[in-house]
């Protein structure tokens, strides 16, 4: 079965406009894996010989975040320490920024497909704490 998404629908909808950095097997297998984990938990009854644009635009989003933790991966083994006249300088956060990026987008992604699924994804239920004064007041 072929994928929802394509490379130039990941890379449209992240600007990933640096084939370099970002090169074309890395979002392919990025789609790829999406594509499979969608797969699994698809709804049958849902058509997807000619998918719906929540679907393919579900998987972009699942696309892009296995893309950013790849990156985030990535950058986290070439990093380098540099120092210069004894001060350590570090790359900076960008492992951390690339990870909660990919988290964020597939949040989202989940809940864009959520109509398409069998089940929904579980969600952290909000826990309410009980009211305190304020000011003295009851």
């Amino acid at each position: 079965m072929p994928n929802f998404t394509t490379e130039a629908d990941v890379r449209l909808k992240f600007q990933l406009n640096d084939t370099v950095a970002v090169p074309q097997d890395l979002i392919v297998a990025a789609i790829d894996d999406a594509h499979r984990n969608i797969l699994r938990q698809i709804d049958p009854d849902v058509d997807t010989e000619s998918p719906e644009p929540g679907l393919v635009s579900g998987e972009t989003l699942l696309a892009g975040a296995y893309l950013f933790r790849s990156l985030a991966a990535h950058d986290a083994f070439t990093q380098k320490n540099v120092s210069i006249g004894g001060q350590r300088i570090e790359d900076g956060n960008r492992f951390r920024a690339l990870t909660g990026v990919a988290a964020l987008t597939e949040k989202q992604a989940w809940y864009v497909l959520e109509s398409y699924l069998r089940e929904a994804p579980a969600r952290i239920p909000a826990d309410a704490t009980g009211s305190t004064p304020i000011l003295g007041e009851d």
